[in-house]
């Protein structure tokens, strides 16, 4: 072969393989943090946690629609698999300029065999991987299996309140949380299939705002202060 030629074949192949190297690939299955192998669970309840990080560029508002996406996605469809391994859950959202930054929270009170169940479907789902794979979703924590850190119902509740209100609040924001995800998902439903999922969803978050703002203050506020006899309350934000 001439050695023009030569040289070419090399770069071509050269630039094949290196193509082949910049396909993006699967995130491999998250599996929960078990203890050492053949060791059993612990015995027991208490509460387990599945941390989100969500990208959030610097100077940009927090993406609060990849939150929905995963509740309406991810979250729901395992609920709705092993809804008899969880006995209470809630959802938590935050995004704050600090170290942690813009995290969603599935946050549910199960025997460590019931976590394990629910962490293995979280894991390898093939929604959660692709947002893995766009940089969407950034890190993935799941606790550790090997020891129930939280086993009491209040556990989770602000330590600064009263102790009765940090055991009867858990029933109340699971409450909260079910409405929250029963709107998100009855909205998901209506979109046009036509639409990439993150638009789906970004219009999703965008009702979902705009029902609050119009009917949260006499579906919720109003009716829990009905229940507390109206007495007055003190507001901080």
């Amino acid at each position: 072969m001439h050695k023009t030629g030569e040289w070419l074949l090399l770069l071509l192949l050269g630039i094949f393989l290196n193509a082949c190297t910049l396909v993006p690939k699967t995130p491999e299955p998250l599996t929960p943090n078990n203890s050492a192998a053949g060791e059993t669970l612990p015995d027991g309840e208490g509460w387990w946690y599945a941390r989100f990080f969500i990208d959030r560029p610097d100077d940009e508002s927090p993406q609060w629609h990849i939150d929905t996406l995963l509740a309406g996605e991810v979250i729901a469809p395992v609920f709705d698999h092993h809804y008899r391994d969880i006995l209470i859950w809630r959802f938590h959202r935050r995004a704050a300029d600090d170290d942690y930054g813009h995290v969603f929270s599935f946050i549910f009170y199960a025997t460590a065999a019931g976590a394990q169940r629910v962490y293995n479907e979280l894991g390898a789902h093939p929604v959660l991987a692709q947002l893995r794979r766009d940089g969407q979703v950034t890190r993935v924590l799941f606790d550790d299996l090997g020891e129930i850190k939280r086993p009491a119902i209040e556990d989770t509740s602000d330590q600064d309140w009263l102790p009765v209100v940090q055991q009867a609040w858990p029933a109340m924001i699971m409450g909260a949380s079910r409405m929250w995800l029963e709107i998100v998902t009855s909205l998901a439903a209506e979109q046009s299939s036509d639409l990439v999922l993150e638009d789906r969803y970004r219009a999703v978050n965008e009702e979902v705002g705009r029902i609050w703002r119009e009917q949260g203050q006499h579906a919720v506020l109003h009716h829990l202060s009905a229940i507390y006899g109206y007495e007055p309350l003190l507001i901080r934000y």
